[in-house]
């Protein structure tokens, strides 16, 4: 056994001094790894310092408890994994395909590697994705993104036989069980049909077989007899178009459609396969835009069918860090492994409350019945908030893109900036640009950071309630009914933690639904204290 006060010297990380809450938290996952915990939750706010956290278990680790340990560090966000690129330089790290320039073809190494493959070309000998990813193979502290280790474990499981770690460090673990999921998922449209390169005949004949399908075994019955079939024939006739074509554009089209099709056939065959095991579990969501176009999206129930024997099995331990795990209970269940041999452990935030007001503003309850009258009754208040910071960046959380519509409709102010599902990054740097920028967005609750001026001020126009008309949303309510609560309070905690990153850094969260106030009394002790400290109410 390893005393809990060991000299904590050796394993802190170069030039770094750590904070006593810091030494704190690695006293406690050391503890649970000397009583043999395998899975250990830490539930710790912005500016706790969780990727410092993670570097001394490391180091501790390799002293201590296995000298030749591979460590994997996850997460799901752009600008996380930047920042430990940025801190920590001996930490090896990968990015997909799309990310890296190739020479050869001047084009991202994704497109060209189809690029050679169907002209019969040899790859690069210097292919830059490649030497990362060598690297990354090789390091003893490797970090990537939840999409990149999905598209291995699902598509490459040598890649991870290959690195064989230790030890998995999942940062932002309240959504991975969530992207696991999407990551499964297969939606089919006219829209998306595009994406196969599909003439516009085939589009509208496929289009009309989509609105026919009416449940999971339908769909899989569609892919399975019709669509796969179809799309492998589509994908030949592009490799001969291809081979014959002499324009590089030209040339780099065919490819796009060819690496679009490669990708989702092994995804709907694995699909067809996932569904033969677990039939149950698949949930299929039918939805009809205003122009009447049908989208069909299969999707798992739950993520914990699959995680334990994919993922979490291969390691010695697994270290879960995020500011709203919030619930054990939940977290093991969603997640799918043993609670015996599981330790939580929830930090406080070290921010001062006054740089982190939260207001809570009755306006009415945005319900579906209610929100129209409801969102009349907000216009004054935003208008107002607006006024106040008339000179500042901020964020208008509204959950979904109607809300953000009668925004932009209601409220005439130059400083919005609203975006769609294709542009949301162009649009949130345009915001940072701007001196006083405000983004209006149903999708920025997680994965941005809001550093100081770049948001000074949030509204919270709905509580993010998971969509009810989802038939996964209604499976889920029924296996586990207390999963609705539990995402609705993420959502939150992970929404008033965007604008206020450090010590030294404020803003002001407003929110303007009184359904917030039921959610509160009824769950209160799901709330991180120092998120109720914060809360005042406005009259």
């Amino acid at each position: 056994m390893i005393s809990i006060n060991d000299d904590l010297k050796i394993y802190f990380p170069l030039k770094f001094k750590p904070r006593e809450q810091q030494i704190e938290v690695l006293n406690m996952i050391k503890s649970s790894i000397n009583n043999s915990k395998k899975f250990i939750l830490l539930n710790a706010p912005t500016g706790s310092g969780k990727s410092y956290v993670a570097v001394m278990f490391m180091n501790w680790y390799l002293n201590y408890i296995n000298s030749g340990a591979k460590f994997d560090i996850i997460t799901n966000s752009k600008i996380l994994q930047q920042q430990y690129n940025d801190e920590f330089n001996f930490i090896c790290d990968l990015r997909g395909q799309s990310n890296y320039h190739c020479n050869k073809h001047n084009t991202d190494c994704r497109t060209g590697r189809e690029l050679d493959k169907a002209l019969k070309q040899p790859h690069c000998g210097d292919c830059p994705y490649d030497i990362s990813k060598e690297i990354w193979s090789n390091g003893q502290a490797s970090l990537t993104n939840f999409h990149l280790y999905n598209s291995f474990t699902f598509f490459v499981p040598t890649t991870m036989v290959k690195r064989a770690s230790n030890v998995l460090i999942v940062d932002e673990a309240h959504d991975f069980e969530s992207v696991f999921c999407d990551f499964i998922s297969v939606k089919l449209s006219s829209r998306i049909f595009k994406n196969y390169g599909m003439e516009e005949r085939d589009i509208e004949r496929y289009s009309h077989k989509l609105s026919n399908i009416k449940t999971p075994f339908s769909f899989i019955n569609f892919i399975s007899n019709d669509f796969l079939p179809y799309i492998m024939g589509l994908k030949e006739q592009f490799e001969d178009m291809l081979s014959e074509a002499t324009q590089a554009k030209i040339r780099q089209i065919y490819a796009g459609f060819i690496e679009y099709i490669d990708g989702a056939g092994e995804r709907l065959g694995n699909l067809i396969k996932d569904y033969e095991k677990n039939s149950d579990n698949w949930a299929l969501d039918i939805t009809r835009s205003k122009t009447l176009e049908t989208e069909l999206t299969i999707q798992p129930i739950w993520g914990n069918v699959y995680l334990n024997e994919m993922i979490w099995d291969k390691y010695d331990h697994v270290i879960f860090m995020s500011g709203s795990i919030l619930d054990k209970d939940m977290f093991t269940y969603i997640n799918g492994f043993d609670q015996k041999l599981t330790d939580y452990y929830e930090v406080d935030s070290t921010f001062s409350v006054n740089n982190r007001p939260l207001y809570f503003y009755k306006a009415g309850k945005m319900t579906y019945d209610q929100r129209e009258s409801t969102f009349q009754n907000q216009v004054p208040v935003i208008e107002k908030i607006l006024k106040k910071y008339k000179d500042s960046r901020g964020v208008i959380h509204t959950t979904n893109y109607e809300i953000a519509k009668w925004v932009d409709e209601s409220i005439k102010d130059k400083r919005l900036i609203f975006h769609d599902s294709e542009n949301r990054e162009n649009q949130l740097n345009l915001m940072k640009k701007r001196k006083n920028g405000i983004i209006v967005s149903p999708s920025m609750v997680s994965g941005i950071s809001l550093d100081d001026e770049l948001s000074r001020f949030q509204i919270i126009l709905k509580v993010p309630y998971p969509n009810i008309s989802s038939n996964k949303v209604k499976s889920r309510q029924k296996t586990n009914k207390k999963w609705y609560t539990w995402r609705t309070i993420v959502d939150i905690i992970q929404a008033y933690g965007r604008s206020t990153r450090s010590d030294t850094d404020w803003s002001h969260t407003y929110i303007l639904d009184s359904s917030f106030g039921d959610l509160l009394r009824m769950n209160r002790d799901m709330f991180p204290k120092y998120f109720i400290d914060a809360i005042k109410l406005l009259r």
